[in-house]
């Protein structure tokens, strides 16, 4: 998937779902602005640990989000 699609797909759903940002950062266990990097797809690379996290408070799965 580009890193453009992944991006929208992330704050779409957050947003879709009525999560704030600061919330979301903070229920993940990182900060606001490690979160505007994933979402606008600065950080490429977050870990294992924190793609499950994401995909679960999405309500959705690793693969799904991340790699279709």
């Amino acid at each position: 998937m580009a890193i453009e699609q992944l991006k929208y797909k992330i704050k779409a759903l957050r947003v879709g779902q009525g999560i704030g940002a600061t919330k979301f950062a903070n229920d993940l266990g990182i900060s606001r602005e490690y979160l505007r990097q994933i979402e606008n797809g600065i950080a490429k690379n977050p870990r294992k640990e924190l793609m499950i996290k994401i995909a679960t408070a999405l309500n959705s799965d690793v693969q799904t989000l991340f790699f279709s």
